[in-house]
């Protein structure tokens, strides 16, 4: 299953502007790089895997694994915001588990998750 263009970064000026207006949350394994835009009717995703990780076969392994640990979480997050998540050198290591582990971490700090209304 494709990830929906709707739900992707494709902009290198996108790209940009997370990483210099927005806030980074540092991981062992991840950078989580969030902007808020009001313009933006859902949450936008992009990944940013160097060579500095792997060859290409470690690259594309770690982007799916990122991608798949969206879609199952994505519905929980708030949408209106650009997400820029870079893996590091240690998530080629990491184990899907802790990758999840990490990625909930950084959104509950990042306050994305979507509030549950109370009765």
């Amino acid at each position: 299953m494709r990830f929906p263009q709707h739900r992707r970064i494709t902009t290198r000026r996108d790209f940009g502007r997370v990483r210099r207006q927005g806030k980074t949350y540092r991981g062992h394994f991840l950078l989580l790089g969030v902007l808020a835009d009001p313009n933006v009717a859902d949450l936008k995703v992009g990944y940013i895997t160097t060579r500095r990780l792997g060859n290409a076969v470690t690259r594309n392994r770690i982007r799916r694994r990122l991608r798949g640990i969206f879609q199952r979480l994505g519905d929980k997050l708030e949408n209106g915001h650009y997400l820029v998540v870079i893996p590091r050198g240690s998530a080629a290591r990491a184990s899907s588990e802790a990758l999840e582990k990490e990625w909930k971490w950084l959104i509950h700090r990042s306050g994305l998750y979507k509030k549950e209304p109370t009765p």
